[in-house]
C-alpha cells in the first residue's frame, strides 16, 4: 500500500551519515525522499568525526537531503541523534532555512526566493537557558511535534503549518 504525503508530516533535513548511501541511511528508509537541498553554513567535523553545521557561517552551503516522514521515524533518528552512544549528545532538534539544488548544480543562492524551512539536528554550542527556572517547563521540540500531531487530523494541516507552529514554539 502507497502511503500519501498526510502519512509523513515532517520535514527533516540530513546531511551527514543519515543521507543516501551513507553509513546510517537505513533510519531514513521508508519515508519520502524530496530530493537534495542545501542550507546557509559551514559543514564542520567535530573532534570526535561527528558532522555539524556551523550556521554562523554565512554565504556558505551545506548540501544535504530532504525528507517527509512520520513521528516514528522522528524518534528513531532523535534517539541517534541526542541520546545513543554514537554521537555526542550534543544535538538538538530545531528548523533552519533550506533550498532545492537547481539543474545548474552547485549554484547557491541565499535569497528569500525559493528558501523554505525544515527540522534539522544542530549542534549544541551554548547553553539552553530556561527561563521560567522550572526543569519541567523546559523546550522540548519533538514532545510539541508530538502534541501537535495527535491535536490536528493529518488530513488538515501540511509540513509547513507543523513548522511554522514549532518556531513559534521555539520562538517563545
Amino acid at each position: 500500500m502507497t502511503k500519501h504525503n498526510s502519512d509523513f508530516p515532517i520535514k527533516l533535513f540530513v546531511f551527514g551519515t543519515l543521507r543516501k548511501n551513507c553509513r546510517l541511511s537505513y533510519y531514513t528508509d521508508g519515508n519520502l525522499y524530496a530530493g537534495k537541498y542545501y542550507t546557509e553554513g559551514q559543514l564542520m567535523i567535530s573532534e570526535t568525526g561527528s558532522a555539524y553545521i556551523d550556521f554562523s557561517v554565512k554565504k556558505t552551503a551545506t548540501i544535504g537531503e530532504l525528507y517527509y516522514m512520520d513521528f516514528s521515524s522522528l524518534l528513531r533518528i532523535d534517539h541517534l541523534e541526542s541520546t545513543s552512544g554514537e554521537f555526542p549528545k550534543s544535538y538538538d532538534l530545531d528548523i533552519a532555512p533550506i533550498w532545492k539544488i537547481n539543474d545548474e548544480g552547485n549554484v547557491f543562492d541565499f535569497s528569500d526566493k525559493n528558501k523554505s524551512a525544515a527540522f534539522v539536528y544542530k549542534r549544541r554550542n551554548e547553553p539552553v537557558k530556561i527561563v521560567s527556572g522550572d526543569w519541567t517547563k523546559r523546550p522540548t521540540p519533538l514532545e510539541e511535534i508530538k502534541k501537535f500531531l495527535k491535536k490536528n487530523d493529518k488530513n488538515n494541516f501540511s509540513p509547513e503549518d507543523l513548522i511554522i507552529y514549532i518556531r513559534k514554539y521555539l520562538n517563545k
